[in-house]
């Protein structure tokens, strides 16, 4: 009789302690948070927006409050025009009127934080940062981690050609970048001929989502986060201008073109004619009657002399179609539709080859220096 009592005892209480666990967890997650928000330049922008908005709402509110932190002002110009302009998120912090702090500042003690939301924010968390956020830190990274660990995660997927990406929403860890727990991860398809700052700014706007969702069950995701698997990892380097260079001897007409989506926004893709740089501004993947037609092409074309064996890096003006045929690896053709010669704007094949006097089916050769990627 004692034993039924002490195990009916037992359970009483274990049953206490679980509907109070529970009610702290709805307390929590019903109770709007006070968010210290960590980021730089416009893929952050896109959650601090959406942060800022939830925070406004009469309803379902799950921010009460936003502060940030960001680097500071940036140099911009030369000489007399020289001057100090703020990264985007600090011009989005000033529009609303939110509390914004320098990198290496923090609140007053007197502010307390209930979580921190880092966004492409590129320094790492001081530890006494992270002791002033009740539930720590939560960082939106726009690649399915552990793959493409590092601040170019956009890039690489296009480099490489992948089919699909995500978003990944993992805990802060302070003794590296992209490593901690995962909360949240979501995967999105990539669009076949997309660039770079169209998906970033699609991935952002996706992860502001992800974000407000992981902060809307934070600690049933604590819960159940997953450590990622480092065996799994690979990275993502920062793009520099030496990846601006083709090798069009081992790089095929899909290589290019990825290369294209990837780094047209930025360093874009180039090759060198009569000892001048040009980069090819604009590409497309030819389609299936492109194709079907070029044989016949080449058989006009001067600028290959033998169609059996043209040369990694020929060009041929096709006048129907406005654009230059350019012959990469392994056989494999590619349109140029526009080009920027060094020291000159952005201009059409057509504007290309006039300057040049070609006549449909005439080309040239480009030159190539084999590129690090």
């Amino acid at each position: 009789m004692l034993l039924h009592r002490v195990a009916r005892d037992a359970s009483s209480r274990l049953q206490r302690v679980r509907t109070w666990n529970s009610r702290c967890a709805r307390a929590f997650s019903a109770a709007p948070m006070r968010v210290l928000f960590f980021g730089t330049d416009d893929v952050s922008v896109a959650t601090l927006e959406k942060l800022v908005a939830n925070s406004q709402q009469q309803d379902g509110r799950i921010v009460e409050s936003v502060d940030v932190i960001c680097p500071s002002d940036r140099k911009v110009g030369g000489g007399r025009g020289k001057r100090q302009e703020p990264v985007p998120v600090k011009r989005v912090a000033l529009a609303h009127g939110l509390d914004s702090f320098k990198t290496w500042e923090m609140p007053t003690r007197e502010r307390t934080y209930d979580v921190g939301v880092v966004v492409s924010f590129g320094y790492f968390l001081h530890p006494h940062m992270l002791a002033n956020l009740a539930h720590g830190a939560v960082n939106m990274h726009p690649s399915l981690l552990p793959k493409y660990r590092g601040p170019a995660p956009i890039h690489h997927a296009l480099l490489n050609g992948d089919a699909t990406t995500g978003v990944s929403v993992i805990e802060i860890d302070p003794r590296a970048f992209d490593v901690g727990r995962i909360l949240l991860q979501k995967e999105v398809p990539i669009p076949a001929a997309i660039q770079c700052r169209e998906l970033a700014q699609q991935l952002a706007a996706f992860g502001a989502d992800c974000v407000l969702e992981t902060l809307g069950s934070l600690q049933q995701l604590k819960a159940s986060a997953t450590v990622q698997d480092d065996a799994k990892a690979s990275k993502a380097p920062k793009i520099g201008a030496q990846d601006a260079v083709l090798d069009l001897d081992t790089q095929t007409a899909d290589h290019v073109f990825h290369r294209w989506q990837a780094l047209s926004d930025s360093v874009g893709i180039s090759v060198r004619f009569k000892d001048r740089v040009v980069k090819l501004a604009e590409v497309r993947a030819p389609t299936r009657d492109d194709l079907s037609e070029l044989p016949a092409l080449l058989r006009q074309s001067v600028a290959t002399a033998a169609a059996a064996t043209p040369t990694p890096g020929a060009f041929v003006f096709d006048k129907k179609r406005q654009a230059l045929w350019l012959q990469c690896a392994a056989g494999s053709w590619l349109l140029v539709a526009k080009l920027q010669p060094a020291d000159r704007g952005v201009g059409s094949a057509v504007d290309f080859a006039n300057g040049l006097r070609l006549k449909h089916a005439d080309g040239g050769v480009f030159e190539s220096t084999r590129s690090r990627l």
